[in-house]
């Protein structure tokens, strides 16, 4: 009955007979078209984006058959992850975020290593990173569709994972293994790395536009700990360009991180140091116990007293990632001649100095009258923005660059909201050699002192 009725309909149209037909009905149809074109363009689309995404996860090329471990799509995944003993390109940015952080890498590292690991479970954010990765390849291929030729996931079609890579390095095993999210080929025949990351942390959502803007990995220790990640899945995959792509919030987001051979060697020296020390723990603890005697809370116990009494881990815990990474942050050198030198000398540190007396303003006004604590920093604020716009105009600086200026690494950006933020040292509070502070020239109209030789 419903054809019949339809066809009556399109068999009025036809004939031209339209008038006859009501105007809902007019409307109804003509809505109808409209939908039918959109609703084609975006299925279009999506065959488009979908085409571009491979059904089956080949394997990287130039990967040797020693450099990789297949999983098998009919075995439990946690089974065969346990099997693995090198550690994850995941877990290494954790050696330099904090005590809590290293502790618990390298107490899991010791019980791997004395076969009395914890098993493997999902938390509920993997789980739901899981889920939200499907819609971050789509999204990712939506969003640079005319860049990639073809995307492979590192999945079989059940989603289990399906390689783990260790390239060798510089000629040696590595220490290091990655199961990557997935890797695609761009237009001019390249392999590029793809890793997808799903948060809802604005501090993140601010370091990853921060590093977008000028290179600057050190914003966020979390940002710090996927730039990490990506470096060493480059060692391990052999490639040379990597995609961290992030869902957050509402926003899709890409950082390109190129390979930085030298940041990797670093990094590389600190887990094998890390490995050589957990590796000796494990060797003490066979030497005194009969480890399978040991439940697992006594066990662990044993090696936490190790790990604390341990100078590696003393040190990783102790560091602090801004200082020992600094001077991998790409950056410009800025040279200025000797009159502009001084000048821009006085102006930093008073800037510096500015930037302080601000936040301790609000340090203490923070919970009185919003009207108290404005009157409080507005001279500060006018003055540090006549500072800022001034170093603008005197020395031709371009914003969302990292200028290196006697040791000093500093950015400015003037979208930030707050004035004391457009100013960012990266390397700490600004400061110069004595020996170059005698002819320091102090900026006029500023009572505060600048800089005490």
């Amino acid at each position: 009955m419903t054809n019949i009725k339809a066809t009556k309909i399109d068999e009025k149209i036809v004939e031209g007979e339209m008038q006859h037909i009501g105007l809902h009905c007019q409307k109804v149809l003509e809505g109808f078209e409209s939908f039918a074109h959109q609703s084609q363009d975006q299925i279009n689309k999506k065959q488009k984006s979908v085409s571009k995404i491979s059904r089956i996860g080949r394997k990287l090329p130039r990967i040797g058959k020693t450099e990789c471990f297949k999983f098998n799509s009919k075995v439990d995944f946690g089974i065969q992850r346990n099997s693995l003993k090198r550690i994850g390109a995941s877990e290494v940015g954790s050696m330099f975020i904090g005590a809590e952080s290293v502790s618990k890498l390298m107490l899991d590292r010791v019980l791997k290593l004395l076969g009395r690991e914890i098993s493997f479970e999902e938390n509920l954010s993997m789980r739901k990173g899981k889920i939200l990765e499907n819609l971050g390849f789509d999204e990712f291929v939506r969003m640079h569709s005319d860049e990639i030729f073809v995307l492979h996931k590192n999945k079989y079609a059940n989603g289990i994972d399906k390689y783990n890579y260790f390239k060798k390095f510089k000629g040696r095993d590595n220490l290091v293994g990655s199961t990557i999210d997935g890797w695609f080929e761009n237009q001019e025949d390249e392999a590029e790395l793809l890793e997808i990351k799903c948060s809802d942390n604005l501090y993140l959502k601010s370091a990853v536009i921060e590093y977008n803007k000028n290179g600057n990995f050190l914003e966020n220790k979390y940002f710090f700990k996927y730039y990490v990640q990506v470096q060493i899945q480059l060692l391990c995959t052999g490639l040379s360009k990597g995609n961290l792509f992030f869902l957050i919030g509402n926003e899709a987001i890409n950082c390109v991180i190129e390979r930085d051979d030298k940041f990797i060697n670093e990094v590389m020296l600190d887990v094998s140091r890390m490995e050589a020390e957990v590796s000796s723990i494990a060797k003490t603890l066979r030497a005194k116990y009969d480890i399978e005697d040991l439940d697992l809370d006594s066990l662990s116990e044993l090696i936490q007293e190790g790990i604390e009494s341990s100078e590696v881990y003393k040190d990783f815990s102790e560091s602090e990632y801004k200082d020992d990474f600094l001077e991998f942050v790409r950056c410009t050198d800025l040279e200025i001649d000797k009159e502009k030198d001084n000048r821009l000398k006085g102006c930093l540190s008073e800037i510096s100095a500015l930037q302080t007396e601000i936040e301790e303003a609000e340090e203490i006004a923070k919970n009185r009258h919003t009207q108290e604590l404005y009157k409080a920093t507005k001279p500060m604020k006018d003055k540090l923005k006549s500072r800022i716009d001034e170093i603008f105009a005197e020395f031709s600086l371009m914003e969302h660059v990292n200028y290196c200026f006697e040791g000093n690494l500093f950015s400015l950006d003037t979208t930030k909201r707050a004035i004391k933020d457009r100013f960012k040292s990266l390397s700490g509070n600004i400061s110069f050699l004595a020996s170059s502070l005698d002819s320091v020239q102090q900026w006029p109209d500023i009572a505060t002192p600048i800089v005490s030789a």
